[in-house]
Order: C-alpha cells, then sequence, then structure tokens
C-alpha cells in the first residue's frame, strides 16, 4: 500500500527520490542518464547532503517497455517516505504513468522527453526535462529559414513533433520521409540525392544520423546537415561533422575541454567509473544539479508541496554550469527551459550559435 507523504521529512533522515528508466535493454544507454544522477548525488551526501539530509534515488528498472512502467512505479510508490519522483526517462513509458501520478498529487520533475504529449498539458505537479521537440524543430528550421527543406524522420509522435516544427520554422513545407521506428534511413537519403534541397534535418536514432550524413556524402548529396541529436556527432563524422547544426539546452562534452565538462568526466571516474562519459551522463549530472537546488530552496524540512513552491521560484536566474539554457518555469504549460541554443559544428568542437525562442 502506498505510502502518502503528509509531513516533512525528518531532521537527517533520507530524501527518498524515485524514477523508472530503461537500466537494461535496449534503450539502456539511457540509464546513464540516472548512473550520472546517483554519482552526482553521492557526492553531495559525501559532503553532508542537503540541509543535513542525504539524497537517496531508487530507480525502477522498465526496460523502455510501456507495458511494464505501471508496475514498477506502483513498487515505487510504495516507498516509505517517497517524496517524489525525478528523470523518469521516455515518452511511451511515461505516458503509461503520468495521469495517475498527477491525480496523486506527486512531484513528477524534470521527465526526459519534449513530446508535445507531455509538453502541452497544464500539469502542476509535473514538467519536462528537454525543450519541446516542436521548439527544437522551430529552431532548426529557423537557422535555415527560407531554404528548401526535408526532414527524415519516424513515423512515430516524436517524429512529428521534429517535422512540425521544422516546417513551422523554416517557412515552407519541407519534403517529410517518416520511417518505421528504428528503420535505416537509406532509401530516404538516396530518395533525396535526386532531388534539390538546401538543408535536411535528421531526426533519428543518433547512429542512423551519422549513417544519413556518411550516405548522403557519398552519393553527392551536399545540403545543410541538421541533428535532434548531437551526441556522438562529431566522434562518428570526424571531420565531416563539420557545418552540422543542433540544438541543445546543455553543454556536450564532445571536443569540449570547459571547465564544466572537465568537472563531469572527473566526476564520473571517480564516483561511476564504469559509465562512460555522454550527452546521457551530462544531461543527468545537470538534472542532478537542479535536483539539489530545488530541494535546497524547498526547505531544511521538505514535503512535496514544498518542492513544488520551489519549482515555481525557476525564473532563469540559476544554471548548472552544465545548461547552456537557464530553467524558467512555464506557469502555463509544463516546460521549464524557454529557449534552446542553437550549435554548430566549428573546429571539432560544437559552438553556440544564436539562440530562439522555445514557446
Amino acid at each position: 500500500m502506498m505510502t502518502v507523504m503528509t509531513s516533512g521529512v525528518p531532521s537527517g533522515a533520507a530524501i527518498r527520490l524515485a524514477s523508472h528508466a530503461p537500466m537494461t535493454g535496449p534503450m539502456a544507454l539511457f540509464g546513464d542518464i540516472l548512473r550520472a544522477a546517483r554519482a552526482r548525488f553521492d557526492e553531495v551526501n559525501a559532503a553532508g547532503g542537503v540541509h543535513g539530509h542525504p539524497i537517496e534515488l531508487v530507480v525502477g528498472d522498465d526496460r523502455y517497455d510501456p507495458d511494464l512502467t505501471p508496475s514498477v512505479v506502483d513498487e515505487l510508490l510504495a516507498l516509505d517516505g517517497l517524496l517524489g519522483f525525478v528523470m523518469c526517462v521516455g515518452t511511451p513509458p511515461h505516458l503509461r504513468v503520468v495521469d495517475r501520478l498527477a491525480a496523486l498529487g506527486v512531484p513528477d520533475l524534470a521527465v526526459v522527453t519534449g513530446a508535445a504529449a507531455l509538453a502541452e498539458p497544464e500539469r502542476p505537479a509535473m514538467f519536462i526535462a528537454n525543450p519541446p521537440y516542436v521548439a527544437n524543430g522551430r529552431a532548426l528550421g529557423a537557422a535555415v529559414r527560407g531554404g528548401r527543406g526535408a526532414v527524415i524522420t519516424y513515423d512515430t509522435d516524436f517524429g512529428r513533433d521534429w517535422a512540425r516544427g521544422f516546417a513551422e520554422g523554416i517557412g515552407g513545407d519541407p519534403r517529410v520521409h517518416l520511417l518505421a521506428p528504428s528503420a535505416a534511413p537509406d532509401a530516404a537519403v538516396d530518395a533525396l540525392a535526386a532531388e534539390a534541397v538546401d538543408a535536411v534535418l535528421l531526426a533519428l536514432r543518433p547512429d542512423h544520423e551519422i549513417a544519413a550524413i556518411r550516405r548522403g556524402h557519398a552519393r553527392g548529396l551536399h545540403p545543410r546537415w541538421l541533428v535532434a541529436f548531437v551526441d556522438t556527432v562529431i566522434d562518428g563524422l570526424g571531420g565531416a561533422a563539420a557545418g552540422v547544426i543542433g540544438s541543445h539546452w546543455l553543454h556536450m562534452a564532445e571536443g569540449s575541454d570547459s571547465p564544466a565538462i572537465t568537472e563531469h568526466r572527473r566526476l564520473l571516474a571517480e564516483r561511476a567509473p564504469g559509465v562512460a562519459v555522454s550527452g546521457s551522463t551530462v544531461g543527468g549530472h545537470a538534472l542532478a544539479d537542479l535536483t539539489l537546488e530545488l530541494l535546497r530552496r524547498a526547505g531544511p524540512s521538505p514535503t512535496r508541496a514544498r518542492l513544488l513552491d520551489a519549482v515555481a521560484t525557476l525564473d532563469g536566474r540559476w544554471a548548472s554550469p552544465l545548461m547552456r539554457v537557464a530553467p524558467r518555469k512555464d506557469p502555463r504549460r509544463p516546460v521549464i527551459f524557454p529557449e534552446v541554443a542553437l550549435l554548430e559544428v566549428e573546429g571539432g568542437a560544437w559552438r553556440p550559435r544564436a539562440a530562439h525562442g522555445a514557446s
């Protein structure tokens, strides 16, 4: 039976948080978000915690399978003294539980998605970790506005969000190739090679984005490439990544020697030595920083209500060193990043371009 938390966390007691995520299975790379977050919490705990409370993060493995997520969440809800959920991973899994958590009034913070299905409804106890996919697509389209554009993406809500935003940003009617989920992009790239396009957005798995650009080069297709997932592009393409445009709210580890990324590498080396540095780990570290800041603002005896009140104070004046964009809670929607940072590969690193609104 679920234990309802009606009073604050007692002095010195652990603050217990929960998450569902794919810690195993084909999407286990996203489990690194939680592994990096736990490493950050462990470091803070070693220094005394937050207001004297150690942070305990309990992660239920749902393998990114929406059919498993409800039972995983049921087990987590039964944890004694559970303050709330943080960094739950994935749109299809979380859609199966978001309404239940909302009905219970359980804080549901930094859900790792940017899907319109979770970004648009008003949900007072929940917010998403990523700028909406539509907003990302719109910003990338604006970067090549007026050109003849195309999109290669999946025939899913994820893909349609990106394509819709790109069409709005570019100011035209791009050619859209919708693939079966996880299908290779070869045929779509070959089709575009016969068309005159100035820019192509790839909203695909990172390995498929890299494969599409390589195949395009081999077919003599040289548009401005834009990517939804910026992680691994530089490592995967080498010099061929020059000029690729992406968008993100984070600093990327690839090609970066910034102090924040150096500190992130140290954290993983010391606290999670089996986890490789990636966009997922940078995101987990940054979202752990955000969680810690919210707990500090919730005070020495946090309750669910005080934690949600702390979310409402995010006004763009605080950011983790790993964030390119400062979080600001939208009072009308469960969104905290009102803009995205446009990035371009130059000199073997992601360099900033102008920011674009993500409303």
